[in-house]
């Protein structure tokens, strides 16, 4: 049981992964949102205020506590479990994982700049800079805090830098707005009727999907909404992660980022 835990907190961060081969890396976050610049082209004005309607929208739904089923399917396992996840956009993210019998397996809190994590079932606490380099040690896998936020919330915020090259096509239904940066290309589809993303992904240069996030079941805030259910796949690596959310409440005045373990009784790791 402690080994199969143990790979489900490895796992557990598909949802924030922006995982590349070597000579496709590129791990620069997105800080600036210069979708406040004004855009003389028409096609590329077009694409900022899809947008802005986008984040404006997403932006209703915010001070989240929830909880749900977590589960995991790769090529060597199957398995589920229970999560509580408190998020805080923009600044904080917490989340505890609950196995079978109520076994507590992890706790972490991941501020911007900071991050907390404690492996319950192996009595280690980590801290540190939320920094990709970090959580990719940590977790083996690559990481943005954004997408972290994404996915925990249920909600798509877009972020455009300014050496973004934009462009957009149609289908049915949906706006699919694609952003390049080097050579990494994201890709959202955008519900023309409300502005949700149902879905987004990033690419490859060559074009193959390296990770898609998936949202579905759908509830209304305001002119927001919110996704109950996530899904995260990486097709290559044929692994699978969904988060389905039982309740959901929003806007709530005190939210607890608190990590506790038992100071003295457990290994300390300080990264900077």
């Amino acid at each position: 049981m402690k080994t199969l835990f143990c790979t489900i907190l490895g796992l557990l961060f598909f949802l924030t992964v922006n995982l590349y081969s070597q000579e496709e890396q590129d791990t620069t976050v997105i800080n600036e949102d210069s979708t406040i610049t004004e855009e003389t082209d028409p096609a590329k004005a077009e694409i900022v205020r899809i947008i802005k309607e986008v984040n404006s929208r997403a932006a209703e739904i915010d001070n989240i506590i929830s909880d749900g089923e977590i589960k995991i399917k790769t090529p060597k396992i199957d398995e589920s479990g229970s999560i509580e996840i408190h998020v805080k956009k923009k600044n904080d993210l917490w989340f505890k994982i609950e196995g079978p019998l109520g076994i507590d397996a992890a706790t972490g809190h991941f501020a911007r700049d900071k991050f907390v994590f404690f492996d319950d079932l192996n009595d280690v606490v980590t801290t540190g800079s939320t920094t990709i380099l970090n959580i990719g040690t940590l977790t083996k896998i690559r990481c943005t805090f954004d997408d972290m936020i994404n996915a925990f919330s249920g909600t798509v915020r877009i972020p455009k830098g300014k050496k973004d090259i934009l462009t957009m096509t149609d289908e049915t239904g949906s706006y699919v707005l694609a952003l390049k940066r080097g050579t990494i290309t994201r890709k959202y589809w955008v519900n023309k009727s409300d502005y949700s993303v149902s879905k987004y992904q990033y690419l490859s240069s060559k074009g193959q999907t390296l990770i898609s996030f998936e949202f579905s079941n759908f509830s209304s805030y305001g002119t927001g909404s919110y996704a109950k259910r996530v899904e995260i796949r990486r097709p290559k690596q044929r692994e699978y992660f969904k988060i389905t959310m039982e309740t959901v409440n929003l806007n709530q005045s005190y939210l607890d980022f608190k990590v506790d373990y038992p100071y003295g009784d457990v290994k300390i790791r300080t990264w900077k």
